[in-house]
């Protein structure tokens, strides 16, 4: 197989499309789009998320030092797709997409009440990138719809979740094995 040499194409996808929520210091919402994230740690767990330097949701974050991380169905593409492409500094994007913010256990920033998956971080480390700030929250409550849930694990069928991947957005495709099976 031949492999060309290029720069500017992320070679990692899909990525998990997720909405973040903040609060400014008055507690007053703000949510965007973000598919820059993924598990850092796992005991303790630990989510990073990379966001646009100068962005609304940048400084908030700054101010606040807190986040969640809000898995949403397949149902919900067009919204998060539209929270991707306009400021909480000039529109109540909440507002804007019909979503509810809803009062999280352990931070200000809210979660979102038609989320699958709520999950509340504190950040704790601070990485600055380039065009993007890596914000590494620990993670301290996580909220999972019941609908969603096999035993206690994520029903992924039931799930449902959003991918982006090279410009656009994908579901997840079919199961191929259990981890530590062996496939064979």
């Amino acid at each position: 197989m031949a492999k060309k040499l290029v720069s500017g194409i992320v070679g990692l996808m899909p990525l998990p499309l997720t909405l973040v929520t903040v609060a400014n210091k008055n507690n007053v919402p703000d949510v965007f789009t973000a598919s820059w994230i993924g598990v850092l740690c796992t005991d303790p767990l630990y989510i990073g998320v990379g966001i646009v330097a100068g962005s609304y949701s940048h400084e908030l974050i700054e101010d606040n030092g807190e986040f969640t991380v809000n898995v949403m169905q397949e149902g919900f593409v067009k919204e998060m797709d539209r929270l991707g492409s306009i400021s909480g500094r000039d529109t109540d994007k909440f507002e804007e997409v019909r979503l509810t913010p809803h009062p999280a256990k352990e931070v200000k920033a809210p979660t979102i009440l038609e989320a699958a998956i709520s999950i509340e971080c504190r950040v704790q480390n601070i990485i600055r990138l380039g065009s993007h700030d890596l914000y590494i929250g620990r993670t301290l409550a996580t909220h999972v719809d019941e609908s969603v849930l096999d035993g206690d694990k994520i029903n992924i069928e039931e799930l449902r979740p959003v991918s982006y991947a090279a410009g656009s957005y994908w579901s997840i495709g079919r199961k191929l094995g259990q981890v530590g099976s062996g496939l064979g």
